[in-house]
């Protein structure tokens, strides 16, 4: 009991010395501060599923699933050494999809990635300039008009 007792009395006096330095404080509040960051400029999932498919739904196949697609483009994105033909093949397909299928592509992406990277898709392809030597990147403009003229540009 008397082991019990110290180490709790020991614990106190470690306690109370971290509290009464400025620099702990400091720490605490940055950390703080930093979390309340990070959760107001995450988008919430939610976010990107609600918005309205451009034919209501009618330019999806049965049985079709964004998901494929969708991890083609972050496995692209989320590498350091991406072959830059894959990110055109990617835009290829990407490009051959019906409005709906587009437009649930990119909220299936935001909805997946948006909120773990803080980037949709619109903010990746978009940074994404005319760094890839083995293509002129006509794809990837062609995906820009598109996101912006089906509002995605998000």
């Amino acid at each position: 009991m008397k082991a019990l007792s110290l180490a709790w009395g020991t614990f106190l006096k470690v306690v109370n010395k971290l509290t009464s330095s400025s620099v702990f404080w400091y720490a605490v509040f940055g950390a703080a501060a930093f979390y309340a960051y990070k959760r107001l400029t995450t988008p919430k999932e939610e976010t990107f599923l609600e918005l309205p498919l451009p034919n209501s739904g009618s330019g999806l196949p049965k049985d079709w699933n964004p998901n494929p697609l969708v991890e083609e483009f972050h496995a692209y994105f989320d590498s350091w050494f991406g072959n830059s033909d894959d990110l055109r093949d990617a835009y290829i397909k990407a490009l051959s999809l019906t409005n709906d299928q587009f437009h649930l592509l990119v909220q299936t992406y935001n909805a997946k990635y948006g909120k773990k990277d803080a980037a949709t898709l619109w903010t990746r392809v978009t940074s994404w300039k005319k760094i890839l030597f083995s293509w002129n990147g006509d794809q990837q403009a062609r995906m820009e008009q598109r996101m912006i003229a089906l509002k995605l540009n998000y």
